[in-house]
């Protein structure tokens, strides 16, 4: 009866520092998503903190699905507001899943997407919702912001609707 309790407990200890590590992992691999890739512009650093087969939806709507397809979604963002920083106001991590609550801030001095620059300013708040391989690297991402408000804080306004 002792050597079950004991192997039990030592499986336990096993477990909970496997989960210890792939939190720190997850946390580390993040910091520098932010920090390195998105504030520093960084792109060599992606291959080390996110998987080959990253998958990255704004808003519900798929935008990449790898590496190279990231790179040239994150580019937009830097044309469009090279002075941009990413906060990371609150961050939780649940299994492999971690969410966060950042803000966006920028200046539009240049063409964004299709739309020249506005000369504008914003912050923009948001969230994230990422899952992580059992590497610890980065495999998907799901982030939502109120894009109307990125756009209005740029200048654009909403004409209503024709009714005939």
């Amino acid at each position: 009866m002792l050597l079950m309790f004991t192997v039990i407990g030592c499986t336990n200890n096993v477990d909970q520092e496997q989960s210890k590590q792939m939190k720190t992992a997850m946390s580390s691999n993040f910091k520098s998503f932010i920090d390195q890739a998105w504030n520093k512009k960084d792109m060599d650093s992606l291959r080390l903190v996110a998987d080959e087969g990253y998958v990255r939806r704004l808003n519900g709507i798929e935008v990449a699905i790898n590496i190279n397809e990231l790179e040239a979604n994150m580019n937009i963002f830097f044309m469009g507001f090279p002075d941009l920083e990413i906060r990371i106001d609150k961050s939780i991590i649940k299994d492999s899943l971690l969410f966060a609550k950042w803000t966006f801030k920028g200046t539009n001095t240049g063409v964004f997407g299709e739309s020249p620059a506005t000369g504008k300013s914003i912050v923009v708040h948001g969230f994230s919702e990422l899952i992580f391989d059992t590497q610890g690297k980065i495999k998907k991402e799901d982030v939502y912001y109120n894009e109307l408000e990125l756009l209005q804080q740029l200048g654009y306004t909403l004409n209503p609707p024709i009714v005939e």
